[in-house]
């Protein structure tokens, strides 16, 4: 730094003395041939000389006299430059040559030797320092080189390519304004260089002169007007000229496509060009320049006659032509119009795949002067390829390649490839998986406005996954994907602005930008809405009737998600013929549920005419039972039509159910529901009769007098043990599924019964062949969720994953397939066992909002009671207490529900409340009430602490409390400091506390004294 600071102070001592100097030299001149007396300023002098030069240097020749016009104007700015001390040390060089020149020029030769003395200007041997110029030019040692041609300037300043050549390393360091100094002395010196005219209209380019710019391509254009640098960049100055003017002239159309040209190459101007290979670059021609301009033509054809098979033909063969010559866009434009069939053309895929490879050939990058520009359709069609390798598109699916072609094309900065390569990194798919990595190109594809990518990495934010958390920056993401429109974002911002912040503000804001895009016909909007009315989320009431206003309009819009959840509906509100429309659109759209129920009311004409074909049709499509199961309902579907038939009865006003119900009555007994349950539990014991366990015949005969105690349970009309049946009923047809290979099916029955029943017992054979094949399903498809459910609960099960990794793993299920309430239920658990009640109660809630298990409340109660116990003991007792109400007296959590309430009441030294719960927590374990199915309430800390702390308060007098606990007498005594039995020791003064030793009684006597007695 100090060295700089010295060479600068240097160069301004010599501009100082050579403009003292030379002022002298000027009012000498001006003295002589005009008399002046007065002293002048520096500037004022050059003024007067300025208008003075014919008079007083008559003699010189007209190409001299402007010359020197010239170099009075640069010594003003030189002048200006030094009173403001704006110079460094290679502008001092070019203003020093200026005022030499100045001095030569005038006759001041005196004054010219002084300035060259001061200065230090040696005279050598000029071609020789040219030589080294151009020698370290060679080797791209710009400054260098610079340096030798401004002494070999010093030692002939009448040399011109010595100064184009030191423009050159100029333009190349990037002082583009001395190049432009160099560039016009050099054609000042011999203007017939058509070199030195490219040199000079490029530093002004550079410059953004670019009105000057073209003045000088114009100039040499009449040297050689073949040039093919100077027409290409009299083509963008005249594009550039045009565009920075308001009006176009009346003949504004040619010119006006002038400026278009630039604005499309100005939109794909690269901004930073660092990491490009010039093996990467393409430099522009005029060729190119056609093209873009053609292609422009052809885009615009299509946006006018989009549908129109005549425009979109003249389109491809715009297409066609320039991609003929080599042109990106051209060939992936067609590859487009093959693969979506357009044009007339058929869908070919293959075709497809050749344009882009063919289009990825291409160079990525055009370039014209130092301006780097994308290669439209080069980048766009590597995506295109990672895409069908990715899908098996025409190609064998391969993630790997897909993985590589994405990459390049990310790197060649498009934004898809840079959403596909960050979910690529999300999900491991073709390379190690990274949620580091996949943030890191989803913020980039984000930054970009990619629409999907925001999305998923709003999803990364909130969970806090490959980085901090930030639920902020997630909801702009978010807001930002639901203005493109895209599916689902809209519905994401919504629960993350409702859920991340609990205030009323934010959660009005939520309301207010869903109402405020669906009342600008936003069909995203308009479905959020109508779901919200529908099942009463997002701060909105329910109500049917909005919500069918809403979903009618979004379907109207052709919101594919709308037509399932209207038709539903409809089905609802009693309105079938309507229902039966929306939800055969539905299905078409290929809704499995919608397929299901469209396909039961075809099999009963509910709502439309009873079509059997068709209807098992849909229910066969819909994969949701077995095509044995399929015949049944069909079968079940003809006697309920044959009975109404022949009894004459009206199906009008009635739905599905209620006619299922009224053909049930019609021979059902008041016996009836025994007979089921009878029947319920004879099938479970041909289902269930076998050893679980083929090595342990003790446990079969515990099962067997379980599942007798269950029936007998459920014929009593317990619906907790009714649920136990249903479960086992699912697990047995999973069994089926997966005898019959049908994993996807066997996955999701599983799901459904460990829904339905907890905890489920499954054969160890049963297990592996189950995990097997969700293994399996999970590496052929990643997106797999419910095979990767399955996995997770084997992993549990078996204990193969800690809870931190389980946790992990419920987070990537629950992203996978974020619509699914059992994934969300799975990740409270977990969040509770990591110990993080936050996130845990976010999940739970979630989960209920997607599907109402009121066993589910438990784990929600669990998760208020870990994140708000010291500071808010009521919410966690409400929260129990709605668990409790919700569910069966006999419900697996019952007890420890109702020990964690009186735990509670505890805190608040309500010691007969705490009485009262602890009491029902022992009545629900009594055997009276708890099923014989649920494991022993032990391991549950409320209740030991209770326990003790009863002990303590009634270690004196017994209540009635003390005869439903558990006998103490029979296993020792307790002690009351650390709670180990067998205490033999007891305290000397009350003879009613016990100990293991001393140090227990010492530990204990703080609390003990308060009680003791002598």
């Amino acid at each position: 730094m100090e060295s700089a600071n010295v060479a600068n102070a240097k160069a301004a001592a010599k501009i100082q003395f050579a403009v003292s100097l030379l002022g002298d030299g000027m009012y000498s001149v001006l003295q002589r041939h005009f008399g002046l007396k007065n002293q002048l300023d520096f500037n004022d002098l050059l003024k007067m000389m300025s208008s003075k030069v014919d008079e007083a240097f008559s003699g010189l020749e007209p190409q001299n006299r402007q010359l020197l016009q010239h170099l009075l104007e640069r010594a003003k700015a030189i002048r200006d430059r030094h009173s403001r001390q704006d110079f460094d040390v290679h502008r001092s060089e070019h203003d020093l040559e200026c005022l030499l020149k100045l001095a030569s020029l005038m006759g001041l030769s005196e004054c010219q030797q002084e300035i060259s003395n001061f200065a230090g200007v040696s005279i050598g041997d000029w071609e020789k320092l040219k030589s080294e110029g151009n020698e370290h030019y060679k080797k791209g040692r710009w400054l260098e080189a610079m340096n030798c041609y401004t002494k070999a300037i010093q030692c002939n300043t009448n040399v011109a390519v010595l100064y184009s050549n030191r423009a050159l390393c100029e333009i190349n360091l990037r002082k583009f304004d001395l190049a432009r100094e160099d560039a016009e002395d050099a054609i000042g010196l011999d203007p017939s260089q058509i070199k030195f005219h490219r040199i000079l209209s490029e530093a002004l380019y550079k410059l953004r002169l670019h009105e000057p710019a073209l003045d000088a391509c114009q100039t040499g254009l009449r040297i050689d007007s073949t040039d093919e640098t100077l027409l290409l960049r009299e083509q963008l100055c005249t594009a550039l000229v045009l565009d920075s003017q308001q009006d176009v002239g009346a003949e504004g159309s040619s010119q006006t496509q002038s400026s278009d040209l630039y604005k499309k190459l100005r939109d794909c101007q690269v901004e930073s060009i660092s990491g490009i290979s010039p093996d990467e670059v393409s430099p522009i021609d005029s060729t190119i320049l056609q093209s873009i301009s053609e292609l422009d033509k052809a885009h615009k054809i299509l946006q006018s006659g989009r549908g129109d098979i005549t425009e979109e033909q003249k389109a491809f063969e715009i297409f066609e032509s320039v991609a003929k010559q080599g042109s990106a866009q051209g060939l992936y434009n067609m590859a487009i119009m093959y693969k979506d069939g357009n044009a007339g053309l058929a869908r070919d895929p293959a075709k497809h795949f050749q344009l882009c490879l063919q289009a990825a050939e291409q160079k990525p990058y055009l370039s014209a002067m130092d301006d780097v520009f994308l290669n439209i359709g080069v980048a766009e069609a590597e995506n295109a390829l990672g895409v069908a390798y990715r899908d098996g598109m025409a190609v064998e699916k391969d993630d790997k390649l897909a993985f590589k072609w994405f990459l390049k094309s990310a790197r060649h900065g498009y934004a898809s490839a840079m959403s596909n390569l960050g979910l690529a990194f999300y999900n491991g798919a073709g390379c190690e998986r990274s949620p580091t990595s996949a943030r890191w190109w989803l913020q980039k594809a984000a930054d970009l406005g990619q629409s999907e990518a925001q999305l998923k990495l709003a999803g990364m934010l909130i969970e806090g996954e490959g980085g901090p958390a930030d639920s902020e920056k997630a909801v702009e993401l978010l807001k930002s994907a639901a203005d493109q429109g895209l599916p689902g974002a809209l519905e994401a911002l919504q629960q993350q602005m409702r859920r991340g912040a609990m205030k009323a503000k934010r959660m009005n804001s939520a309301r207010k930008i869903v109402e405020e895009k669906a009342a600008a016909n936003d069909k995203e909007a308009l479905f959020l809405l109508g779901r919200n009315y529908l099942h009463g989320e997002g701060g909105f009431e329910q109500d049917f009737e909005l919500a069918e206003m809403y979903l009618r309009k979004a379907s109207d819009l052709n919101h594919e998600r709308a037509f399932p959840a209207l038709g539903k509906l409809l089905l609802q509100l009693g309105k079938e013929e309507d229902a039966a429309f929306f939800l055969r659109k539905a299905a078409e759209s290929g809704d499995a549920e919608a397929q299901w129920v469209f396909g039961c009311m075809l099999s009963l004409g509910q709502g439309c005419e009873n079509n059997p074909t068709e209807a098992r049709r849909w229910l066969l499509r819909s994969k949701k039972d077995s095509q044995k199961e399929v015949e049944e309902l069909l079968k079940a579907s003809s006697q309920i039509l044959l009975f109404e038939a022949a009894r004459g009865l009206s199906k009008n006003g009635l739905s599905q159910d209620e006619r299922f119900a009224r053909y049930v009555e019609s021979f059902a007994s008041s016996h009836k529901s025994k007979e089921v349950f009878r029947d319920l539990f004879q099938y479970c014991k041909q289902t269930m009769g076998v050893s679980l366990h083929p090595a342990g015949s003790n446990h079969m005969s515990t099962m067997q007098t379980s599942e007798q105690l269950m029936a007998k349970k459920a014929a009593q009309g317990s619906k907790t043990a009714q649920k136990y049946f249903i479960g086992f009923e699912l697990l047995d047809q999973m069994r089926s599924a997966l005898d019959s290979n049908n994993g996807p099916e066997a996955f999701r029955l599983y799901r459904l019964a460990d829904k339905t029943w907890q905890p489920l017992i499954i054969y160890n054979s049963t297990w592996k062949k189950l995990f097997d094949a969700a293994t399996a399903a999970f590496e052929k498809n990643p997106q797999d969720s419910e095979a990767y459910f399955v996995i997770i609960n084997y992993c549990s099960v078996k204990k193969l994953s800690n809870v931190a990794e389980l946790l992990r793993m419920a987070l990537a299920c629950t992203n996978l397939n974020p619509n699914v309430a059992d994934y969300y239920n799975y990740l409270g658990n977990m969040y509770g066992f990591n110990g993080d009640g936050i996130s845990a109660l976010r999940a739970f809630e979630r989960a209920l909002e997607l599907d109402w298990e009121p066993h589910w409340l438990y784990g929600k109660a669990s998760a208020i009671r870990h994140h708000q116990r010291l500071s808010d003991r009521r919410r966690v007792i409400e929260a129990y207490e709605e668990y409790i109400s919700a569910n069966e007296k006999d419900d697996r959590h019952i007890p420890e529900a109702c020990y964690c309430i009186a735990f509670e009441y505890l805190g608040f030294e309500d010691m007969t409340m705490a009485r009262e719960y602890f009491r029902r927590g022992l009545q629900a374990e009594s055997p009276e009430v708890r099923l014989p199915c649920f494991e022993p309430v032990n391991d549950c800390p409320p209740k030991e602490m209770l326990q003790k702390m009863f002990l303590l308060y009634d270690l004196e007098n017994s209540s009635p409390l003390n005869s439903q606990l558990p006998s103490e007498s029979s296993h020792g005594d307790r002690c009351s400091s650390c709670g180990k039995r067998d205490a033999s020791q007891r305290c000397s003064r009350c003879k009613k506390a016990f100990y293991c030793d001393r140090d227990c009684q010492l530990k204990h006597w703080k609390v003990h004294k308060k009680q003791c007695v002598n």
